[in-house]
């Protein structure tokens, strides 16, 4: 067992590995969070299509509530094709092994360079995901107050 401590430059190397990984899967679970939501709200569009349907004969805006059902859904599937973190992540594959000259970074900063890199474009792919599921959540919230309006 080597009695030697560890350098401030390796603990700092370290807590920025771990802040990394911490950070990807952070973006990993917001991803599934917004795939497990969206299929929710497609859910809740097949529910609330079937007592618009059901009752279509009651009032005049059925139509309309549908037509909001409709996009809310397309929204919503949108959101689920879209790549999440978990698609664009860094493979473990792609790990450095060593410089090819004394000019070039360590591996260990190279790793780190990778994974900002994928922290940033993961975090672009979640913004485009959170977009249409917002855009599906305002469509269904519009529709379900059409379709109380009309039985009002």
């Amino acid at each position: 067992m080597s009695t030697r401590g560890i350098t401030p430059r390796l603990a700092e190397s370290l807590n920025r590995r771990l802040l990394a990984a911490s950070q990807l899967q952070i973006q990993a679970a917001r991803s599934v969070a917004l795939d497990a939501s969206a299929l929710g709200v497609m859910a809740v569009d097949a529910a609330v299509a079937a007592i618009v349907i059901g009752a279509r004969e009651a009032y005049d805006l059925w139509i309309l509530a549908l037509v909001g059902l409709g996009c809310s859904l397309g929204l919503a599937v949108q959101s689920l094709r879209l790549p999440g973190a978990e698609r664009i992540g860094p493979s473990i594959a792609d790990t450095p092994e060593a410089p090819e000259s004394e000019d070039e970074h360590s591996p260990a900063d190279s790793l780190l360079n990778d994974l900002a890199q994928h922290i940033e474009t993961n975090e672009h792919a979640l913004d485009s995901k959170e977009s249409p599921f917002d855009r599906a959540l305002t469509f269904l919230v519009l529709a379900i107050v059409l379709a109380l309006a009309g039985r009002l």
